[in-house]
């Protein structure tokens, strides 16, 4: 799902190999420890890298919502 929601917002990021980079660590943990460190990204976090980490914590957020 982490996966999906990064390809679903890849054209809106400006920071995309650090995503990338966070997407290949964290795929394979379950949605609840994505969600957390993706929050803690966001609070640690500055500029245009704290938007984007927003942006795909949104989709991935969507994402859980549709297949609930």
């Amino acid at each position: 799902m982490l996966r999906e929601a990064f390809e679903n917002v890849a054209p809106y990021i400006s920071n995309l190999r650090e995503l990338r980079k966070f997407v290949e660590e964290n795929e394979n943990k379950n949605p609840k420890e994505i969600f957390d460190l993706l929050e803690e990204k966001i609070n640690s976090s500055s500029g245009t890298l704290k938007t984007d980490f927003r942006i795909l914590l949104n989709e991935f957020g969507k994402i859980i919502n549709n297949r609930m």
